[in-house]
């Protein structure tokens, strides 16, 4: 007989502040906790620039990248 597969905990992120002053925040469909492998990917409009990455992803650690 094969082993049964263990239940692993899901990991998760801390919300997040999804309005972005001057710019956009689109984020992958989530449940109304971000688990592990959820993005959110931030836009800043014309005349603006955006200070750090583009993109940030949840991670197995629970915190975003």
């Amino acid at each position: 007989l094969p082993s049964p597969r263990p239940c692993l905990a899901v990991r998760t992120c801390p919300k997040l502040h999804l309005s972005l002053e001057n710019g956009q925040v689109v984020t992958q469909a989530m449940e109304r906790v971000p688990v592990e492998g959820t993005w959110a990917e931030y836009s800043c409009n014309p005349g603006f620039r955006l200070l750090g990455s583009a993109r940030s992803n949840c991670t197995k650690l629970g915190r975003w990248s």
